[in-house]
């Protein structure tokens, strides 16, 4: 393979080199527009090294488990896996291994170190769920740098065990509590966060719905048919790289709801006022579009999206706002112990409480199984023993 080379052309340096023969040929592949040779060489080293490496952008034998990590989510599994596995495997690994396991060399993992790394994760609390989920894109992750890759000789992730089902951990169980949100404490956040604030329908559509936070966000105007007041919950949306984007609901976990009448008036209020807004501000208007990667964009790429949370100028809500509503809630309000989430706690367990069906509480909530809605919502409250005496005071 050719040298690195670098040359002034006019006022301006570049660097070159030539690529392998093609059909016998010999290619020079050069880059241009730096201020002095010194630029242009360092450049040329870098791009060099990228092309000897077959278009990767490290070297293999020093590679950083963080820069593997970030490889293998861009080149095996936005490839090969759907958006919700990929968007999921992402947080782990961000939050996660890259954090606790980043600073290492790909080569300088060891069995030891990731048993350890294990080992923390379930003495803070971790469930053996989650442990298993780690232990997977530890293991997947690095047989991917064995083979195909050669990156590494053996994968270090091999006979690494999970702690065992006697242990105990060293901290309590991170799986958190759910809270109730009792009918006073929900007037004072409503009026704190009144009808037309940025927070407003999305604090209703989980209170009165029960919808998941990217849920609620990730509504359109065609999601809800107003005649037989019922809400299409399709998607979701997330943050991925930067771009707020569309996917499939958990558990894939579409469906149709119907919409109590409050809900429903807020709803149509809502439109008429975007309608208004829209009109009023013409061609200053937001419009908000869908590209063929399910990005939400305002470069006009895709088709135009009308979303149901915007501003009055069309820009869009973005979940983000619920930490600033959360912070409000907690400080101001007092009520510590509120997130977005136990509004859905509240919402299903209204619904129990009042004798509503199981199975049509796990439907409208979107649990995968009937175990999950009975796991998490049918906790005793005063409400549910003073029905069950008087059930006993029948039957006795």
């Amino acid at each position: 393979m050719g040298q690195l080379g670098a040359r002034k052309r006019g006022k301006t340096w570049e660097w070159f080199f030539e690529s392998a023969r093609i059909d016998g040929k010999r290619k020079r592949i050069t880059k241009g527009g730096y201020r002095t040779k010194a630029e242009a060489i360092e450049a040329g080293t870098q791009a060099k090294a990228e092309y000897d490496n077959a278009g990767a952008h490290f070297l293999p034998s020093e590679i950083s488990v963080a820069d593997y990590y970030d490889f293998w989510l861009e080149e095996y599994c936005k490839v090969n896996l759907s958006m919700d596995t990929l968007i999921g495997y992402q947080k782990k690994v961000d939050l996660h291994i890259k954090a606790d396991l980043g600073m290492y060399k790909l080569k300088s993992l060891t069995p030891a170190i990731i048993q350890k790394f294990l080992n923390d994760k379930f003495n803070q609390g971790y469930s053996r769920n989650t442990l298993s989920v780690f232990k997977g894109l530890l293991t997947g992750a690095l047989n991917y740098a064995v083979e195909p890759m050669h990156f590494i000789k053996y994968n270090p992730a091999v006979g690494v065990k999970l702690p065992s089902h006697r242990a105990v951990p060293e901290s309590p169980s991170r799986k958190k509590d759910r809270n109730i949100i009792p009918a006073e404490q929900w007037e004072v956040i409503i009026n704190r966060f009144p009808e037309g604030h940025t927070c407003f329908i999305p604090l209703q559509l989980a209170y009165r719905c029960g919808l998941r936070l990217g849920e609620a966000f990730a509504l359109t105007w065609n999601d809800v048919d107003m005649d037989a007041k019922t809400l299409n919950i399709n998607k979701q949306v997330q943050n991925l790289d930067g771009m707020w984007t569309f996917y499939s609901p958990k558990y894939n976990s579409a469906r149709i709801i119907p919409l109590d009448s409050k809900m429903l008036d807020i709803l149509k209020r809502a439109k008429d006022n975007q309608e208004r807004s829209r009109a009023y501000y013409a061609e200053y208007y937001t419009i908000l579009f869908e590209d063929d990667k399910r990005h939400i964009n305002t470069e006009g790429k895709g088709t135009e999206l009308f979303m149901i949370n915007r501003r009055e100028n069309g820009t869009y809500i973005q979940p983000r706002v619920l930490q600033h509503c959360s912070r409000i809630i907690h400080h101001q309000l007092g009520f510590t112990n509120f997130d977005f989430h136990s509004l859905r706690h509240t919402h299903a367990t209204m619904l129990l409480e009042n004798g509503a069906n199981p199975k049509d509480v796990q439907a409208r909530l979107g649990h995968k199984n009937i175990q999950e809605t009975l796991q998490i919502y049918t906790h005793v409250t005063s409400k549910m023993q003073d029905q069950t005496v008087d059930i006993l005071e029948k039957i006795l």
